[in-house]
């Protein structure tokens, strides 16, 4: 199902995602700015812990990453903690996991938990939150009765829509979102609009339950925006690569002039094992064409916890995608053609030192031996570029 045309493109609207009480530099987010990167990290009971997740956020860091959203299941804050009061980066939460538990587990009020949890975290200096406000009852319901190949694939949009088919009674951040918004206008904090029904699989992008979403991530926007609090919206997740750019033109013309943003995206489903490679794919059309946030998908996205290697491995892969979006987009190749120029010369330092990941760069060159002006081992005596230098100085070898 393809959208309508529209020609209408509001003013593109940026801002520094930043809680007023959090002592960091902040994200600037939103067109023409670059994208921000971001990297997931959080603690699942059995499967990971607060150390490991630390050391994720540690080494995210330090690989330049400019937010972390932190998916922790239970009410452990250690995690939080620890990352606002020692890292420069802006760090997100989903609330949702912790509202589910407070309204499913210890049958708490819905607005109390929704408030109760919201005021914490902004009270704890968290720069945003992502919110899963724009899955109605009535879309729950649609989707639980259609064809969908994969209904819901966002976990807390799995527990919005639970909890709204358990009670017949609606979304609660919906219910209550002028509240939310107050929250978040008076600390600062920016809220992010997740897909609940954004698509699992390919085969659903652009399909009637995700279009019915955007519409209504645009009226959240707009009550946002008219309320001062600083907004973005999850656009693209599963999505062929062919419909990124039309997904983005959606982005652009529904969402007020809000970020948009990016999960990888992963533009096939059948990449097992290598998500990272297949996010960065979908990553650089996206940025290309004005995707405002993306966010790193590991090797085993679909499978399994990633490690920290997994992680920073991701996070490279991004980085390159990132890179290639901005040549693209901005026509700029100094950066490439000295490095092209260096290698002409085979001038491994200064290769090294041009390189997106010297430290890599460098470890590598320096494990072959390499000097000025030799051969890599792939064309060693044959090589084009010592060839042709000796050629040109009218030398023959």
């Amino acid at each position: 199902m393809m959208p309508e045309e529209s020609t209408s493109v509001a003013r593109p609207i940026s801002y520094l995602m930043k809680n007023d009480s959090h002592d960091i530099t902040g994200a600037t987010m939103g067109r023409p700015h670059p994208p921000v990167l971001g990297v997931i990290i959080g603690v699942t009971p059995g499967e990971t812990d607060s150390d490991l997740e630390y050391a994720k956020a540690v080494r995210a860091h330090s690989l330049g990453v400019q937010t972390l959203t932190d998916v922790t299941t239970n009410s452990d804050t250690r995690l939080r903690e620890r990352i606002l009061a020692s890292l420069d980066i802006a760090f997100g939460m989903v609330p949702t996991y912790e509202i589910h538990r407070r309204i499913k587990r210890e049958d708490q009020e819905a607005r109390a938990a929704v408030m109760a949890v919201l005021d914490a975290q902004a009270r704890a200096g968290v720069d945003f939150v992502t919110v899963h406000a724009s899955g109605t009852l009535e879309m729950a319901q649609r989707v639980r009765d259609s064809g969908r190949t994969i209904p819901v694939t966002s976990r807390g949009g799995a527990m919005m829509a639970e909890i709204s088919l358990l009670t017949n009674a609606e979304n609660p951040y919906l219910t209550h979102f002028d509240d939310v918004l107050d929250i978040c206008r008076d600390s600062g904090m920016a809220l992010s609009l997740a897909g609940t029904y954004r698509p699992g699989s390919i085969a659903d992008a652009l399909d009637a339950a995700h279009l019915e979403e955007i519409d209504q991530q645009a009226e959240l926007v707009r009550r946002a925006q008219a309320r001062g609090v600083k907004v973005s919206v999850e656009l693209i997740n599963h999505v062929p690569l062919h419909l990124i750019p039309v997904y983005s033109e959606l982005g652009r013309t529904k969402l007020h002039g809000a970020p948009f943003g990016a999960l990888g995206p992963t533009p096939t489903d059948i990449g097992i094992g290598y998500d990272d490679v297949v996010g960065a794919i979908g990553a650089t059309t996206a940025a290309q064409h004005d995707t405002s946030w993306i966010t790193c998908v590991t090797a085993g996205e679909h499978c399994h916890m990633p490690t920290i290697d997994d992680m920073t491995q991701a996070v490279k892969y991004f980085q390159i995608a990132l890179h290639a979006a901005a040549v693209a987009r901005q026509g700029d190749c100094s950066r490439d053609a000295k490095l092209s120029e260096a290698r002409n010369r085979n001038d491994w330092a200064t290769m090294a030192h041009l390189a997106l990941h010297r430290d890599d760069a460098s470890a590598l060159f320096n494990s072959l031996g390499y000097h000025e002006g030799q051969a890599c081992t792939m064309c060693s005596g044959a090589c084009p570029l010592v060839r042709s230098r000796v050629a040109l100085n009218g030398k023959m070898e």
